[in-house]
């Protein structure tokens, strides 16, 4: 007499116990892989958005700076103030204004609103254009301004103004301030001391830094990174032969040329192919930034 079968035996459980085990262990593998390469390409796209923000960032910051000549004198000053292979000082452009009302030698006014992303600030640095013979602008030039006090509620008749009280006489590198060389609707800009340097942070890991001279700032803040310790920071400058300059020794008038490169890192080893090999990946940026007035030259 045949009698149906209830259940399974204990060899059709085995059998499904090691097939489930089996095709646990493959999901398993499939989703540690999938988690790997996830991360990976998380790290990997954090390298090239720091990379590349630190490649716009610095550019943009020197592609107002540069220097000015005067035919006559042949006196030149540059907005770079020290130069190395690690590290740049220059003086950031952070805006400009014209100026309005009756000038004067201790005062000089600019209209409202100033053409920046800021206000003008009393430890900025400020330059002014004057004029010198009226008949030729190769003698034109920027002198700097010590601005004492800055009224920011001031007036050109009914019109809103930045009013700036200066110390007298201007004693420049290339002429002192005269009435007849100050015209209405000549600009003023604004300039802030700024520093670009490579620094070390609490877990050791190699920063593109930046820190304000003008105020102060005695520590960098991150811009980009990190970046290669030995090599992720790298500053080179051309003469106006397109020559490199050797920081060390070099004036920093004779330099026209800026170029920067930004090699970073990833913030941990990663291994794109999802592999338990992982190792640290890299991308470079370069950009080259021409002063301005290179071109005259």
């Amino acid at each position: 007499m045949n009698r149906s079968r209830d259940g399974f035996t204990l060899v059709e459980l085995l059998v499904v116990m090691v097939l489930v085990t089996m095709l646990s262990a493959v999901v398993g593998r499939v989703m540690i892989n999938g988690l790997r390469v996830s991360q990976a390409q998380m790290v990997q796209a954090g390298l090239q958005s720091n990379v590349r923000v630190g490649g716009l960032v610095v550019p943009l910051e020197l592609r107002e700076i540069g220097y000015d000549s005067n035919i006559t004198t042949n006196a030149v000053t540059s907005d770079i103030e020290v130069m190395g292979n690690d590290h740049l000082q220059f003086r950031a452009m952070r805006g400009f204004g014209l100026t309005c009302g009756t000038p004067l030698l201790t005062e000089l006014r600019i209209r409202k609103p100033a053409m920046s992303y800021r206000p003008p600030r009393l430890n900025d640095g400020f330059l002014f254009f004057v004029e010198n013979d009226p008949n030729t602008g190769l003698d034109d030039q920027w002198i700097p301004l010590a601005v004492t006090a800055i009224d920011y509620n001031s007036l050109c008749g009914a019109d809103s103004a930045i009013a700036l009280t200066m110390d007298i006489p201007q004693v420049a590198p290339m002429v002192n301030l005269a009435l007849s060389q100050i015209f209405l609707g000549g600009p003023v800009r604004f300039f802030e001391r700024m520093r670009f340097g490579a620094f070390v942070d609490a877990d050791g890991l190699t920063y593109l830094g930046a820190r304000s001279v003008s105020l102060g700032e005695g520590n960098y803040r991150a811009v980009a990174g990190p970046i290669d310790p030995a090599n992720g920071l790298r500053f080179r400058y051309f003469n106006r032969a397109g020559a490199v300059l050797d920081p060390a020794t070099a004036n920093p008038v004779t330099a026209r040329l800026v170029e920067l490169t930004l090699q970073g890192l990833t913030a941990q080893p990663i291994s794109l192919a999802g592999s338990s090999q992982r190792a640290t990946n890299r991308m470079t940026v370069e950009a080259r930034v021409a002063l301005r007035n290179t071109l005259r030259h």
